[in-house]
């Protein structure tokens, strides 16, 4: 019997309403178990899995996960799965991520106020500033990251100048082509007669080995994590600067969030969060300096007082700068900077190198 056009489309509408009954019974059983698992979070940071800020994000993806009750699920994307580590401010600030780890110096001129660890010879330690930095960035971070919000922020470990050659002065660096830490670490050397070439710590090894750049300035456990040594490997022992890495969430989906899981962010989105970090990478960045020790074709030059006097002299007219860039975003600099210093030398002393 030959079937009938009206039956053959009344069976296959049989057919679509019997896959789309399919298909919603299993979204409805994947909503079931996300439900179980709390809502995914996502969070993007652009180190490797080997470095201590990874361990660092993992450590807090736990504990807010932890203390949500079920509430969220923090996932980690490190390395750089979610987009480039100069990108990660703008991810979270248009929701790609949830939260995100941001290093506010990889958009130079961007926010000049928090870039303020960055001066020459600010920061003794990360254990001695972290405390004074999150304390005093905290009320000033609405006005100069209003599309995000802040969570906390971290201190690096003072960065070493790492190089082809020894380096005892900065006469040295002239005719270097250098990838610094930061904007201003790029002008600083620019001063002295280097030339910056503006690249991110996971791109410095490969520039590194194809002779794009001579030196960088890094701590020395991101050094070691990131492969440099093999290239670099006369090393600095003169602290130079340091750079704030914070922890900023989407704003959309922070005010998205229910009281209990808010309730668990603002818990670890603290002071002595940011103590706790700064003070654990420190120990990671200064282990750093251990490991490169005990391995062959290290050279470390130790600066003494005269010619740290050299430096410290390269650095003054960066400060001047720095308080015209933040009255720029309505900042008082002068006062904020003084308020800054003031606090890091109240704070503990530097922990032993």
């Amino acid at each position: 019997m030959t079937e009938t056009a009206t039956g053959i489309r009344r069976r296959r509408m049989r057919r679509v309403m019997a896959c789309g009954l399919a298909v919603a019974s299993m979204l409805l059983g994947l909503g079931d178990r996300a439900d179980a698992a709390g809502q995914a979070v996502r969070f993007a940071h652009w180190v490797p899995t080997t470095h201590a800020l990874h361990q660092g994000v993992e450590d807090w993806a736990k504990a807010v996960t932890a203390e949500s009750k079920g509430t969220l699920e923090v996932q980690v994307f490190p390395a750089e799965q979610l987009g480039k580590a100069r990108d990660h401010y703008d991810m979270v600030a248009s929701g790609i991520a949830d939260l995100a780890l941001v290093v506010p110096g990889y958009t130079p001129g961007r926010f000049p106020v928090v870039s303020v660890l960055e001066l020459p010879f600010l920061v003794p330690s990360a254990a001695q500033a972290a405390a004074p930095f999150d304390s005093w960035y905290r009320p000033l971070a609405p006005r100069e990251m209003p599309e995000v919000t802040y969570c906390l922020g971290i201190v690096q470990e003072p960065g070493i100048l790492h190089s082809r050659k020894p380096v005892v002065v900065p006469e040295d660096v002239e005719g270097m082509k250098l990838r610094p830490g930061s904007a201003l670490v790029g002008r600083l050397f620019a001063s002295m007669g280097a030339s910056a070439v503006s690249i991110s710590a996971p791109e410095a090894r490969e520039a590194a080995a194809r002779g794009v750049i001579d030196a960088a300035t890094l701590a020395y456990g991101t050094l070691v994590s990131f492969g440099l040594d093999k290239v670099l490997n006369n090393h600095m022992d003169l602290p130079l600067y340091s750079v704030p890495v914070l922890y900023l969430a989407n704003t959309r989906w922070y005010q998205g969030l229910s009281g209990d899981a808010r309730a668990a962010v603002d818990a670890h989105c603290s002071v002595a969060d940011a103590v706790r970090q700064s003070t654990a990478w420190g120990d990671w960045e200064r282990a750093g300096r251990g490991v490169l020790a005990a391995l062959p074709n290290q050279t470390f030059t130790n600066p003494d007082a005269a010619q740290r006097a050299l430096w410290a002299e390269t650095g003054k007219p960066f400060r001047a700068q720095w308080i015209a860039d933040a009255g720029a975003k309505g900042v008082d600099g002068a006062a904020a900077l003084a308020e800054l210093e003031a606090a890091i030398a109240a704070a503990a002393p530097p922990v032993p190198r």
